[in-house]
């Protein structure tokens, strides 16, 4: 089987780990096989909540971004997508990424850090 490490859980996932987020998203231990996440979040107030988890699996780089039911849940949902740094900085720099409807910082700045860091090519 193989290993995974956390990184940077944020907001109401602050201090999480593995065995939150397959809680959350109802995942067994093998679909987190080989996973490393860089970056998994989730917010939410009265209207809604959103989650946006960052990772590498296998030599490539993955995201997943759900919103909870309204149970206040995200089971189901973890649906990863390949993605790519510019496409991330895009979305980063030209869209909403990492920020609320309203504009407030969700998590953005870090998202903006662990960019650069990728993009440096340091291992993470």
């Amino acid at each position: 089987m193989g290993t995974y490490q956390s990184n940077i859980f944020l907001n109401e996932w602050h201090g999480g780990d593995m065995e939150l987020l397959k809680k959350e998203f109802g995942l067994l231990t093998h679909e987190l096989a080989n996973v490393t996440i860089l970056l998994a979040t989730y917010m939410h107030d009265e209207l809604g909540g959103e989650a946006f988890v960052l990772f590498r699996q296998d030599g490539g780089l993955y995201e997943v971004n759900a919103s909870h039911d309204s149970m206040g849940r995200v089971t189901g949902q973890w649906e990863p997508e390949e993605t790519f740094l510019k496409a991330l900085r895009y979305r980063l720099e030209q869209g909403r990424l990492g920020r609320s409807v309203d504009g407030s910082n969700l998590f953005a700045d870090e998202l903006r850090f662990l960019l650069t860091e990728l993009e440096m090519g340091v291992p993470l």
